[in-house]
């Protein structure tokens, strides 16, 4: 059974509530779709960690064949996620495209997912919309931040609607 949880609080509360005890010895890991050893995951920094996904050992031999006969772990960072929401929302809305090339990062905008105002460790969630949850995307300025959402230090709000996905991700 395939495990997906956000995690912020590090390796090792994760971890215990992730499924990896399902995991044989030896899981093959994976950080930004890049494998990694035993050493270099006891040095990666925890924090930077928004994703991860555990799959066990009959789902890991389907995706990676034999290497994941005792299972596999992918971990996905923040900075990972962000580039790939920002791609995703890229493709559905050419207004948000426009404005990101135009901006060159999003450190103005204001992302609100289904009315929630997002403000730290979003880009794990923003990152698990995909087109069957994907409903809309909108884009408001400044002045209508403020009066609806009471939000005045950001230019833009993204506004973006999904619905929720029978697999969705366990906080």
């Amino acid at each position: 059974m395939k495990y997906l949880f956000f995690t912020f609080f590090g390796f090792a509360m994760s971890f215990a509530q992730s499924g990896l005890e399902k995991l044989g010895s030896n899981p093959v890991t994976y950080i930004d779709s890049v494998k990694v050893s035993k050493p270099e995951i006891l040095r990666f920094d925890s924090n930077l960690i928004t994703l991860m996904t555990v799959y066990d050992p009959n789902e890991a031999k389907d995706i990676v064949g034999e290497e994941g006969k005792d299972g596999a772990v992918y971990i996905e960072t923040r900075g990972f996620s962000k580039k790939r929401f920002q791609r995703y929302f890229k493709s559905k809305s050419r207004e948000f495209s426009k404005l990101l090339d135009s901006k060159g990062d999003d450190n103005t905008f204001q992302y609100i997912l289904n009315g929630k105002i997002l403000t730290n460790n979003f880009e794990g969630e923003l990152a698990m919309i995909d087109d069957k949850v994907f409903k809309k995307i909108d884009i408001i300025k400044q002045k209508e931040l403020s009066a609806q959402y009471k939000i005045k230090d950001k230019d833009y709000g993204i506004i973006i609607t999904s619905g929720i996905s029978e697999d969705s991700p366990k906080k």
